[in-house]
């Protein structure tokens, strides 16, 4: 009887264990843009009339004390290519990550929203007011350091 009450009290341990599971990520974490709006990079930001901007390469890196960085690699139509980067806060709450500047800043880009999973991130990163909007896919990286970025 001893035995089955261990017996049961171990499946429940490990029951309980394994639906405590989190879907944030693991932080820190890095995420690698994989795609925008489902296209593969190198890949435009958006469909203009105009000339637009390509986009080579963009990390998210999510630090444990609420900040993040981002950067990003595009090139022009001249073919320049440039690096921007910007320093962020970030809250996630039931799968949802906000992105921006939550205090007084000086540079504000914006607050960005989405999703965030253990292994991908997406955030709208514009939006347009006849409806549709740029999303930014990311997956979390391996192999790249989190404090080089």
């Amino acid at each position: 009887m001893r035995l089955s009450r261990q017996k049961a009290f171990l499946l429940l341990l490990v029951t309980a264990i394994g639906c405590s599971e989190t879907t944030s990520p693991k932080l820190p974490a890095t995420f690698a843009l994989v795609n925008i709006n489902g296209r593969a990079l190198p890949t435009y930001f958006a469909v203009t009339p105009a000339r637009t901007t390509t986009v080579l390469s963009a990390y998210l890196t999510l630090q444990t004390d609420g900040n993040a960085f981002w950067q990003e690699t595009r090139s022009d139509d001249a073919g320049a290519v440039t690096t921007i980067t910007h320093n962020f806060e970030y809250t996630i709450s039931d799968g949802r990550i906000e992105v921006g500047s939550f205090g007084p800043c000086v540079d504000c880009t914006g607050t960005y929203k989405g999703d965030v999973s253990k292994d991908a991130l997406s955030l709208v990163v514009a939006a347009f007011s006849g409806g549709g909007s740029v999303i930014y896919n990311y997956r979390v990286t391996v192999g790249i350091p989190v404090d080089i970025l």
